[in-house]
């Protein structure tokens, strides 16, 4: 009996290491791989708060100027950002600004012309940019879509 156990506890075991990596190997779905849905797309959106930024997305990278609010005519370019399409004219992006210590989510949602941001600015928590949080969103005002 303990042996016919043995075998059983075994197979099952061995049954369970082929079946994993059977599955490993085909579930290679590529996540890393960056993704530049929006290139050749420029908006402006406006938060609630009354703050408005223009965007731009080309070659795979962002650029974005604040136009109204307190960092109005602040900004930056040439940013690599990834994009994901999770729905019908529905995008999640994300880029990471090394040389200010920002990181930056943000869903735009074509269709209904909104947008929804998660941003971590000054993770590094230095006193010239301290760690602030921000989640925020806002009305799409103006989309060029790329042809």
């Amino acid at each position: 009996m303990r042996t016919k156990l043995v075998i059983l506890i075994s197979l099952i075991v061995l049954g369970i290491g082929f079946a994993q990596n059977e599955n490993s190997q085909e579930s290679d779905f590529g996540f890393e791989q960056p993704e530049h849905f929006l290139d050749g797309y420029s908006l402006n959106f406006q938060y609630q708060n009354g703050t408005a930024i223009h965007m731009e997305f080309n070659d795979g990278k962002a650029k974005y100027q604040w136009l109204a609010g307190p960092a109005k005519g602040n900004g930056n370019a040439d940013i690599p950002y990834r994009s994901r399409k999770i729905g019908q004219d529905l995008y999640l992006i994300n880029w990471h600004e090394t040389g200010i210590n920002d990181y930056l989510t943000i869903v735009f949602d074509f269709e209904k012309m909104i947008v929804h941001s998660s941003i971590i600015i000054g993770y590094k928590n230095n006193p010239e940019r301290p760690l602030k949080t921000v989640f925020r969103s806002g009305i799409i005002d103006h989309l060029k879509i790329a042809e």
